[in-house]
């Protein structure tokens, strides 16, 4: 069956009444769902559409789903732009790639309006796509009839949904022999053992509220310390007088961990504690993927290649710290850590500046007889 595409002005003059309606407007009225179409998926810019459409668009969107919207507005989605974090780091590497999806509803190549900075990944940016309002087909509806026609399509509650902000090659393809991952999740996801559940089954579980039932739109991620933890069960054990083996299991993750970010790490680390509580010896290693640097492009751009990955995915990592003779009859404390690097100093780890870390697990062992 075809349908007849909404122009995309239909839509917006649509959502400002719905916007400006008083909020015991009647759903009885309300236009029927179509099924779903070949339609755009969410991704980076451009959209189509002006920041200030976009805005106004949004605004009419918050007015009727103020569960959803209270969720989105406390979301890194909503901060995606005006994040002290992603600030810092554009400040070091300013392209408009970045911009591209960190401010969607804006001109990559030209300075952020405040419309579109404020927005970040907004409502309309995942839900009007192409002149339509689209959803997903979860079951998770909220018993309200819409005011409009809403596409129903399964592909917006799939990891399809996610791929075009989620999953990416480094913007300098001209300067490199073949393009290179900088964001792999979709990928890894593929190869998870979880690849048959969607990104949305555990970044946005179903909640409750008076209106019906939602996929919480917080969509917790790596500053959730408790979202991170339980996402890995780490055990450690002391073999021999010097060597602490710290094992990392991921608990039913989609992807390796960590993942996102492309100098997002776990740190474990060891050291031996002398009588004056002064280290002695100490070990460290990182799960991550591991870059170096290749070269600077005519642009300015630093071209960087993975040369290995040693993050869990699936299945166990297993890390030896080796602390030597020094470390023996001596307490040894261990500590696991995940880090966001907000930017390298230099192809040595640990020159790295930390923007922030959630210690996932921790421990002492007494002096080995």
């Amino acid at each position: 069956m075809a349908f007849v595409r909404w122009r995309a002005s239909t839509t917006w003059s649509l959502l400002a009444a719905v916007a400006c309606a008083p909020a015991e407007r009647p759903r009885a009225t309300a236009a029927p769902t179509r099924a779903p179409h070949v339609a755009e998926l969410p991704g980076p810019a451009p959209r189509g559409r002006t920041p200030d459409e976009a805005h106004a668009l949004n605004a009419g969107c918050e007015t009727c789903h103020r569960e959803i919207a209270s969720e989105w507005r406390a979301s890194l989605h909503a901060r995606a732009h005006t994040d002290p974090v992603y600030q810092r780091a554009f400040a070091v590497e300013p392209l408009p790639f970045c911009q591209g999806c960190h401010a969607p509803e804006a001109n990559p190549d030209a300075p952020v309006p405040d419309e579109a900075a404020t927005l970040g990944v907004g409502c309309v940016t995942c839900h009007v796509l192409g002149g339509d309002i689209v959803a997903g087909r979860s079951a998770a509806r909220s018993a309200r009839r819409a005011p409009h026609p809403v596409v129903r399509d399964g592909r917006l509650g799939a990891t399809t949904a996610c791929a075009g902000c989620h999953e990416f090659a480094f913007p300098d393809r001209g300067a490199r022999a073949r393009p290179e991952l900088m964001q792999s999740t979709v990928s890894e996801h593929g190869r998870s053992l979880e690849r048959d559940a969607a990104c949305s089954d555990c970044h946005m579980p179903v909640v409750e509220h008076p209106g019906g039932r939602h996929r919480s739109h917080v969509f917790a991620g790596g500053r959730d310390a408790a979202f991170v933890a339980s996402a890995v069960s780490v055990t450690a054990a002391r073999l021999g007088s010097g060597t602490v083996r710290v094992s990392l299991a991921p608990r039913g993750v989609g992807h390796a961990f960590p993942t996102g970010d492309l100098f997002r790490r776990v740190e474990v680390s060891a050291e031996s504690v002398g009588v004056e509580w002064q280290v002695v010896a100490s070990a460290r290693r990182y799960l991550a993927r591991h870059w170096q640097t290749d070269a600077r492009s005519p642009f300015g751009v630093v071209l960087r290649s993975a040369v290995r990955d040693d993050r869990p995915l699936g299945e166990s990592a297993h890390v030896d710290l080796e602390l030597g003779e020094r470390a023996a009859n001596l307490p040894i404390a261990w500590r696991v850590a995940y880090q966001r690097v907000a930017h390298p100093r230099s192809d040595d780890e640990n020159e790295s500046l930390v923007e922030g870390e959630i210690e996932l697990s921790s421990g002492t062992f007494p002096s080995s007889p």
